[in-house]
């Protein structure tokens, strides 16, 4: 089974989500996540994010640093893996996301990586 993995440059847990928000919105240009900035609001994933990744065909995952399989190759972050069965390979690099200004250049960056639109 395919599964569509993305990691933020983040750690988990309640405390660590309010000092990204605090950060995100005092900061923006220090903030070491890009794809919890253009994702996320303040408290919320983005309902136009949120819609899109729950139309694709596979599992869509996120980990958080903290939390993430060591089995995944080891590579900048924030990014996103693509795994079939155990198999995992980088699908997103980091400069590609940062490439990314908004939830639309991330969904058309995707649909490009998988070679057919999805909306």
């Amino acid at each position: 089974m395919k599964e569509l993995i993305f990691v933020y440059h983040a750690k988990s847990g309640l405390w660590n989500g309010v000092l990204d928000s605090i950060h995100k919105w005092t900061s923006p240009d220090t903030y070491p996540c890009h794809l919890c900035a253009i994702t996320y609001g303040t408290v919320s994933m983005k309902g136009r994010w949120k819609k899109y990744i729950q139309s694709l065909p596979f599992p869509v995952i996120f980990y958080h640093l903290d939390d993430l399989p060591k089995e995944l190759p080891t590579v900048e972050y924030p990014c996103a893996y693509l795994r079939n069965q155990n198999d995992a390979e980088l699908f997103i690099h980091k400069r590609e996301l940062v490439s990314c200004q908004d939830v639309e250049d991330l969904i058309s960056l995707v649909n490009k990586k998988l070679k057919h639109p999805i909306e």
